[in-house]
């Protein structure tokens, strides 16, 4: 195989980090205030339908008007608790929570993986790539439970200020990583069984994990 390129499934990119996200300790925690926030979001409505309904309203305007207004006062909290879930999503989801249009690729002499900063406003054309050569891989692992791989080896890094241009921003060269540096990512690409067997192709090792042993 001279290169091949594997399309991401982006939904399944989102799920499995959702679920990355959600394995964490301190997910629980988030959820219970996540949704303490909500309720607390009702109490306004609840108060405004309770007012709306009771017999001294004047008018079908009042009636509305006091539903309405519940309404409005809640908006702000269940913004909150939007900004909650979507920020603890970024800090617990890290690395993966940054990345979006990711892609894997391989050729003759090895692999890459890389991703835009969805966080990087100001390159917005910037990409980070993780590559390696299969005789710099020591091994990969694979966590069956999150469906994450990890490559680990001499890895090197490049960021490109415009990818569709090929111009390089910064190089890391692969001895500033050392022997055993790493770079992850979730298996959501479609031919997933070719780049396995390019992997095994090279003869490089491949142990699969489970969190849940």
């Amino acid at each position: 195989m001279n290169e091949r390129y594997y399309k991401a499934n982006g939904k399944q990119f989102t799920q499995l980090k959702k679920n990355w996200c959600k394995a964490k300790k301190a997910w629980k925690g988030m959820s219970i205030l996540f949704w303490c926030v909500m309720v607390l979001g009702l109490v306004p409505i609840a108060a405004g339908v309770y007012n709306a309904v009771q017999p001294t309203v004047p008018s079908v305007d009042a009636f509305v008007l006091l539903i309405v207004g519940g309404v409005v006062v809640a908006i702000p909290i269940y913004l909150i608790a939007y900004l909650i879930r979507s920020q603890t999503m970024r800090i617990l989801g890290k690395p993966y929570s940054a990345m979006q249009a990711i892609f894997l690729y391989s050729n003759r002499s090895g692999i890459q993986f890389g991703y835009h900063d969805r966080y990087d406003r100001k390159w917005i054309k910037s990409a980070i790539v993780h590559q390696i050569a299969y005789e710099n891989i020591h091994h990969v692992e694979v966590d069956d439970t999150y469906k994450l791989l990890t490559v680990i080896g001499r890895t090197e890094r490049v960021e490109y200020s415009n990818l569709d241009t090929g111009r390089e921003a910064y190089r890391f060269t692969s001895g500033q990583f050392g022997d055993m540096a790493s770079f992850s990512f979730f298996l959501c690409f479609e031919d997933e069984a070719a780049f396995f067997a390019e992997l095994t192709a090279h003869g490089v090792k491949i142990e699969h994990t489970s969190a849940a042993e």
